[in-house]
Parts: structure tokens; C-alpha cells; sequence
């Protein structure tokens, strides 16, 4: 059996709206197990006796496609990719007074991260970002988070590569998910 985080983008655009129960369901009919999904903004673990990433993607692809017929992106990762995004995020917060955001953007690949991050203008003086193999790790301040130049730069960049966002506690509360499925 293999355990993957499947994080959608785009799961209440253009006027569709992808419920989280409605996601599990229609996960399980596509042959996954143990679908449980977290928040409410396209986090998913599942099992699968699908060894391949990829054909883990297109089956989700496919199925939320099928149902919805609306192309939904997703980004899979196995235990080891998002233990290993998530145990080397570079960021300690500075102990200045000012609360911060520690974001993951996730890509499908170091080489779109590295493009994206190779035109994106330069972080103001509070952010901090660095690429991370297909990750780019991002910490802003509280309440910049859709207003900074990266911020903007990150949202014109999907439109070009599948990129999602997610904030670091996410990621982590779907790294303990998905740990406890194996």
C-alpha cells in the first residue's frame, strides 16, 4: 500500500465548488482508500495500491474532471517528499515583534520552482524566499500574504505552471495525516 498528500488548486473557481465530502466520495469511486481530507481548501491523503505518483495524479485528474467537468489540477506527494519539504524549511522567524506567515508554493518540479523564482522580483525587506527541491519556501508578514510583489508574482506564475500554496501548518497537519494512514 502507498500513502500519498494530494493538494487540489482551483476547488471553488469559475463558479464550481468542490465539497470536501463530495471529494472523498468521488476519490474512493476512483479506487483509493482511507480518503480523508483536511480543511476545506483541497488537502487530501489517501491510500492507493498504485506505486506511481503520477498515475496516482491523473487518476485524481480524471475522476474530478469526470465529475465536475472542470479541469482541477492536483499536485501528489508521497510521505517522503512532504517529510522532507516540511523538515527543511529554512525560516525561523526573527524574535522583531512582527508576526509572520510561513508559506510552502508548491510546483511539479525543481525546475519550475527555479523559473519561478528566477523571475520573481525581490522580496521586500520582511520576506524571506528560497527554493526548496520542487518547493518554494516564502515567510511574510501577517496581512501581506495577497499583497506583496511575490504574492502577486506567485499567483501570475499559475497561469504558466500548476502552482499551489499552502501555509506551513497545513502542510504539517497533512504530513501527521498522512503518517497515520501507514
Amino acid at each position: 500500500m502507498y500513502f500519498y498528500a494530494i493538494f487540489l488548486r482551483g476547488v471553488n473557481v469559475g463558479g464550481v465548488k468542490i465539497l470536501m465530502k463530495d471529494l472523498a466520495v468521488l476519490l474512493e469511486q476512483a479506487g483509493f482508500s482511507r480518503v480523508r481530507t483536511l480543511l476545506a481548501s483541497g488537502n487530501v491523503v489517501l491510500a492507493s495500491d498504485e506505486p506511481d505518483p503520477e498515475a496516482v495524479k491523473r487518476t485524481c485528474e480524471a475522476a474530478i474532471d469526470s465529475a465536475y467537468g472542470y479541469g482541477t489540477r492536483v499536485i501528489v506527494q508521497d510521505v517522503e517528499q512532504l517529510e522532507f519539504l516540511a523538515g527543511n524549511f529554512p525560516f525561523v522567524p526573527p524574535n522583531d515583534g512582527i508576526q509572520r506567515h510561513d508559506y510552502l508554493v508548491l510546483t511539479e518540479s525543481a525546475e519550475e520552482a527555479a523559473s519561478i523564482l528566477g523571475t520573481a522580483p525581490q522580496p521586500s525587506g520582511d520576506e524571506r524566499v528560497e527554493q526548496l527541491a520542487h518547493g518554494i519556501c516564502w515567510e511574510v508578514p501577517r496581512g501581506q500574504s495577497l499583497d506583496s510583489q511575490l504574492a502577486k508574482h506567485f499567483t501570475k506564475m499559475s497561469s504558466k505552471f500548476l502552482v499551489t500554496t499552502r501555509n506551513m501548518n497545513t502542510i504539517n497537519k497533512m504530513l501527521t495525516a498522512l503518517k497515520a494512514l501507514a
